[in-house]
């Protein structure tokens, strides 16, 4: 796995330290097995074809394996938001998060971190994230932002509906 098609947290050129990362999930679109947890985290460095850091899965990823259903808190890791039902246990909004405090992960050219969004990328989520890391001097300034009104979020109880095609 090389991570092409993997939702990507962070790209950054230099010297620095990555120190973790708030991950947002708006599950919109349902699915039979709609777990979005078993997305592995890959963390590229220096330039790597291979990660160096390969997960088991989002839900491992915040130490808490086996599907969060509730919310907490802990020093490192979290669940900072769940929205989910009984009828549908990652519906809508969930926010995670992963620090590497006491484990921060090195590099000295590059970093490439990312997340597939479900296994292997079968899932079409709308994912978001805030990368804490540090650089010894600045470097290029990452991907453009989008405009505003695509970076605003889905109302809560918006539900994705494809649109039936048509022929021409």
């Amino acid at each position: 796995r090389d991570g092409r098609g993997n939702y990507i947290i962070l790209e950054a050129e230099g010297n620095g330290i990555y120190c973790g990362a708030h991950l947002d999930i708006d599950c919109f679109h349902r699915n039979p097995k709609d777990w979005y947890g078993e997305g592995d985290d890959m963390i590229f460095i220096d330039g790597e074809k291979k990660p160096s850091v390969h997960g088991t899965g989002t839900e491992d990823w915040v130490n808490c394996a086996y599907s969060p259903r509730q919310e907490y808190n802990a020093p490192y890791h979290g669940v900072i938001l769940y929205s989910g039902t009984k009828d549908w246990p990652w519906r809508g909004k969930q926010t995670i998060y992963r620090y590497y405090i006491e484990d921060p992960i090195r590099f000295y050219r590059s970093i490439r971190v990312t997340i597939e969004h479900g296994h292997a990328n079968t899932f079409s989520n709308d994912y978001s994230s805030t990368a804490y890391y540090y650089l010894s001097e600045p470097r290029r300034g990452g991907h453009p932002l989008p405009p505003v009104e695509d970076r605003l979020p889905r109302p809560n109880e918006e539900e994705y509906k494809p649109k039936k095609r048509t022929k021409d």
